[in-house]
């Protein structure tokens, strides 16, 4: 009885985000992500409240910027270190979300991932398809949480984030993903729980 009154409210959150647009869904959707999975993060609820209004507020930005299709643009927020992944039409249009993003309060560094160009389907569904393979895979492994490890799926390559205590749990992640079929390459951004 107690885990069903989370998950309701979970879902009226979820159902309730797929009406609203922009960076307010993202909010609603990263504080019930934040909800569930405390009790599996490293990071305090403190701090991952603070991660979460700072990618909404990355989003937002880049959203309301002119000439910026953001859509394809991933934000991954772990203790104030912001990963940017996705694709963009132009050098200047990278340069430009990158500059955005690092004059967010509270953004400690910016890690550019975004790529040039505009991703097909085909590899948006991949990407997809990937990182939700490799989520499963991370949700029923018994060494390493699916909360504490973020996947970011670009073109095959495979980006980690999240924090852990333990080698184990990072390296068990890493070959995880790289044991997932269509995996090209995959980047370890993640922290240990210590720093």
């Amino acid at each position: 009885m107690p885990l069903i009154r989370p998950l309701i409210r979970l879902s009226i959150l979820l159902t309730a985000s797929l009406s609203l647009s922009g960076c307010f869904a993202s909010a609603m959707l990263g504080t019930a992500a934040v909800g569930t999975s405390g009790m599996h993060d490293e990071r305090t609820i403190g701090r991952q409240l603070d991660d979460v209004a700072i990618a909404s507020k990355i989003d937002a930005r880049l959203i309301a910027e002119r000439d910026m299709p953001s859509r394809w643009v991933g934000v991954e927020v772990i203790r104030g270190h912001v990963t940017l992944t996705g694709h963009l039409p132009s050098r200047r249009h990278i340069e430009r979300a990158v500059l955005i993003t690092k004059q967010i309060l509270g953004v400690v560094d910016v890690d550019n991932k975004i790529e040039i160009g505009t991703p097909k389907i085909r590899t948006v569904m991949s990407d997809s398809w990937i990182t939700t393979r490799i989520k499963r895979r991370l949700w029923n492994d018994k060494l390493v949480s699916g909360f504490k490890i973020h996947v970011e799926t670009v073109n095959g390559k495979v980006y980690l984030q999240g924090v852990v205590n333990r080698l184990i749990e990072r390296q068990r992640a890493k070959d995880i993903a790289k044991g997932t079929p269509g995996v090209t390459a995959v980047v370890d951004l993640m922290q240990s729980g210590n720093s």
